[in-house]
């Protein structure tokens, strides 16, 4: 007896940032949806019969998704037609031909029984049976369809309601809570259920469909599918206001922006040793911190951990967030800057992530911190919260609500602001800290010298010297050493062990470095014992004049490339397909039939080895930041130590832009993008495994923008939109990724800047700027959702029509400007900044229009009205 697993494999987990992955990928993502999804998966158990239990294999559900369960189906499906026999397709059309003549047949069959009705009723069955299996293969193929919307809207009802808590509604919820149990349960069955008809033989699948018609099999169950989806939306009716706050607070955390350290956490505490850092948590200086209480000017609550790279100065920040000790009622925030990467790299992202950490902890003040900065976003009017003085208030306000926080900022020295603006973000944070109303803690930890903390009466000041962490480094050695096959029986391991402590020069990393290269042979123990390299600079030089040895070194340039240039960690999977780009692949077949991404990953991590290391969610990344550095680094003076060789692995972060967009213009140009859209099969889009087209998605104008002006890149861009592929881009970013309406507004804003600077062709520059009209179009689209006078539907319209002027469309500008300035007047009022753009926008395109007296007119009243308001020196009033 056959048995139908109905997912060949166990899926992995899923990611639980919604802020990320967006609202349709959030199922089995939140508590509350998982309950429902196992319970559905009961459920639907529990109507099986004893049969059906021991054919249909539900092992792997309760770790899948709608979408994998989905595309179980699909690919079931694609197999089933690429098995049926090859004239099976002509012979469904003659048969369904013939089969609008099947009651004739009958009538005469009856009337000449003798002669016609074994033949005729032999062609019937096999008529029946073959023109069947084809329409439920057809109406199989719609339902699949249409279940997509169905589930969709599913899953974004159950998150916004996920954690709901109102009494007032609570009856309601649970309805929801059952009916979506209900419609999950009844969805597995129809997947699970076409999923084993399409697995089916040919031969039994056309029996099947002969013997059972699509209605038998499976209408009822998309009937009960339409009654179970209607009455979701009316329970979610009810809850209309509980889902407008969700829908408020998800926009909020869009806004703020926030990052996901918990890799970072979890890799530190993870590579913690046991026994190490007493001499800082045991210290009186840390104690002294730890204890601070609000306002006490004798026990500063303020403290710098100050050591040069590689001391394991992250490892104590790790230790400080999860140090038992702290009281139990305190919000405790932890920001890990990383120089390049996306939401970690800047002051700004600081704050950010501070204030979204203390709205998601603060459970007491949630609403007020949750309003707080709502008003906020909706006054900005940008995607993102980018004015820092606005950024500062609203953190002002929250330590004025919250009871405890604790802020622990890791790597300060790598934000990528100049020094400056850093000393004065420090200064302004300490006297925020020190002067709060809650009692509060902030710990900084970095390479900066001490000088730029401020004032220092405010600061409790740990400088790590290397006897502080000597010890620490001679327990790593040796743990190091003991668990080596290689080192551990050496005759001189003692010596090593030694010699290795006393010429780290408090560095863990150098030490980690060294064993790594001892212990694969690129290194002997006697050269150690007797030229040991000194600092981490000259480690990297050598292990780079290595490198520059292998016949494969173009590869490892490749590699490293990608890694200093990635926005975000790159799996090893994306890090393949890079590479395979970038040795020329111009399409996913070459790479499907001759590529071996196996082999290519762990040839890069063998390479690499000890440059490298592979993070507990599977990414790959730069072993430390300094490496990062000493590869980017441009100043002269610091290339004392290096030779030609390491000069091979020299490079610049705008050439590194360049090469990634090319190599990501390539990738989203690959053929069978385009063939899976022109299949208008909305699995094909949502599921295919390409390893590099979310990221390719997401940041391919990020890295676009960051490079130097180049005719040879306008016109990939051009290529790459004129070939339609271009479009299919972006509707991968609406459809897939749920790109929010400040995404749209923030790349066409980046496009436009990119597009106006100078080396940037003027051929290329109309054509992009026919793809910036129809950005602007999709903007305005998408805020027709909006009420008339919110700012967000304003903006766009605005923006709108600034694209039809500067294409000669006047006509479809002036509309649009005329609606915008009289609905800024009747909300803003006539005296309002914004109100007052508006009226100077229509007067450019009066001007455009030849219409001068009207224009005039306009600009004066505009100019009068900046002078009494904003005053005549005002930037506004002179432009």
């Amino acid at each position: 007896m056959a048995t139908y697993t109905v997912l060949p494999v166990r899926t992995a987990s899923y990611n639980t940032n919604l802020y990320n992955t967006g609202l349709q990928t959030a199922i089995l993502n939140d508590g509350c949806v998982l309950a429902s999804w196992e319970r559905a998966i009961d459920l639907f158990n529990s109507k099986l019969t004893q049969d059906e239990k021991e054919k249909i294999d539900l092992n792997n559900c309760q770790s899948a998704s709608f979408e994998e369960l989905l595309k179980a189906a699909a690919v079931a499906k694609t197999d089933a037609e690429l098995k049926r026999f090859r004239w099976t397709p002509t012979i469904q059309k003659i048969f369904q031909q013939i089969n609008r003549y099947a009651v004739a047949g009958d009538i005469i069959a009856q009337y000449n029984t003798e002669y016609t009705s074994i033949a005729w009723g032999a062609f019937r069955f096999l008529l029946l049976f073959v023109v069947e299996e084809g329409t439920i293969a057809e109406k199989l193929s719609k339902a699949l369809d249409s279940l997509v919307p169905i589930i969709l809207r599913a899953q974004e009802y159950a998150v916004l309601f996920s954690s709901h808590s109102g009494s007032s509604t609570a009856g309601v919820f649970l309805a929801l809570q059952e009916d979506l149990t209900h419609l999950y349960a009844e969805v597995l069955n129809f997947l699970v259920r076409a999923t084993i008809f399409f697995k089916k033989k040919t031969i039994r699948r056309y029996m099947s469909a002969g013997l059972s018609p699509f209605d038998t099999q499976f209408k009822g169950i998309l009937d009960q599918v339409g009654k179970l989806e209607k009455n979701v939306g009316l329970d979610v009716v009810l809850l209309n206001s509980e889902a407008e706050n969700r829908r408020q607070e998800y926009e909020d955390g869009i806004w703020l922006k926030p990052a996901d350290f918990s890799t970072n956490k979890s890799d530190l505490l993870q590579r913690y040793l046991p026994g190490t850092c007493r001499w800082f948590l045991h210290s009186d200086l840390y104690r002294t911190w730890r204890e601070s209480v609000q306002k006490n000017s004798l026990t500063p609550n303020l403290l710098w951990v100050q050591g040069k790279p590689g001391s394991g100065k992250s490892t104590l920040a790790a230790k400080i967030i999860s140090d038992p000790t702290s009281p139990t009622d305190e919000i405790i925030c932890y920001v890990f800057c990383k120089y390049g990467e996306e939401n970690k790299s800047d002051l700004k992202d600081i704050l950010r992530n501070v204030i979204h950490q203390i709205l998601c902890a603060d459970s007491t003040s949630k609403s007020s911190l949750n309003q707080m900065i709502r008003n906020a976003r909706l006054g900005a009017k940008t995607p993102h919260a980018q004015n820092m003085a606005q950024l500062w208030n609203l953190l002002q306000q929250m330590l004025g609500k919250a009871i405890r926080v604790c802020c622990v900022i890791d790597g300060l020295d790598e934000c990528s602001n100049v020094i400056e603006d850093r000393v004065s973000f420090i200064n302004k944070l300490s006297v925020l800290f020190h002067t709060a109303k809650a009692t509060t803690r902030l710990a900084v930890i970095s390479r900066l010298d001490r000088s730029e903390t401020g004032n220092p009466s405010l600061w409790t000041i740990i400088q790590i010297h290397s006897s502080d962490v000597q010890e620490d480094i001679a327990k790593f050695v040796s743990t190091k050493l003991e668990k080596s096959d290689v080192l551990r029986p050496h005759r001189e391991k003692d010596r090593l062990q030694k010699k290795l402590v006393e010429s780290s020069d408090g560095m863990i990393l150098w030490a980690d470095l060294m064993i790594k290269e001892l212990e694969a042979g690129h290194w002997n123990v006697d050269r150690v014992l007797s030229h040991p390299p000194k600092g981490l600079r000259v480690v990297y030089a050598v292990i780079f004049q290595r490198l520059s040895a292998l016949i494969t070194i173009v590869e490892v340039q490749y590699v490293l490339q990608l890694l200093l240039v990635a926005v975000r960690p790159l799996s090893l999977d994306e890090l393949t397909m890079g590479l395979a780009l970038l040795k020329g692949l111009r399409n996913h077949e070459d790479y499907s039939l001759q590529g071996d991404p196996d082999r290519e990953g762990k040839d890069i991590i063998r390479n690499l080895t000890p440059l490298i290391i592979v993070m507990p969610d599977k990414t790959v990344q730069l072993v430390h930041s300094s490496l990062k550095e000493f590869l980017l680094e441009t100043e002269e003076g610091k290339r004392d130590v290096l030779d030609f060789a390491s000069e091979k692995f020299r490079f610049k972060i705008s050439d590194l832009h360049f090469t990634m967009t090319s190599c990501l213009i390539t990738y989203l140009s690959f053929g069978c993008f385009k063939n899976q859209a022109r299949e208008k099969d909305p699995q094909a889009i949502l599921f295919n495994g390409n390893s590099l087209l979310k990221y390719s998605t997401l940041y391919l104008l990020t890295h676009f923008i960051q490079s130097p002006p180049s005719t040879i890149l306008a016109g990939q861009l051009t290529s790459f939109f004129q070939s339609g592929l271009g479009w299919i881009w972006l509707q991968r970013l609406e459809i897939v990724y749920r790109t929010s309406f400040g995404h749209l507004q923030l790349m066409q804003s980046q496009l436009k800047s990119w597009s106006n600077l100078p080396g940037v062709d003027g051929k290329y520059r109309n054509i992009l700027g026919g793809f910036l009209l129809v950005l602007a179009q999709r903007r305005y689209d998408d805020s027709k959702i909006l009420p008339t006078e919110r700012e967000e539907r304003l903006a766009a319209m605005s923006s709108l029509a600034s694209s039809y002027r500067e294409h000669g469309m006047y006509s479809r500008a002036e509309r649009l400007e005329v609606q915008v300035m009289e609905t800024r007047k009747r909300v803003l009022g006539e005296e309002h900044p914004d109100t007052l753009s508006s009226m100077a926008n229509l007067a450019s395109t009066y001007r455009n229009q030849g219409r001068w007296t009207e224009a005039e007119k306009l600009d004066v009243q505009v100019m009068e009205t900046s002078s009494r308001v904003l005053g005549e020196e005002h930037p506004d009033t002179l432009t």
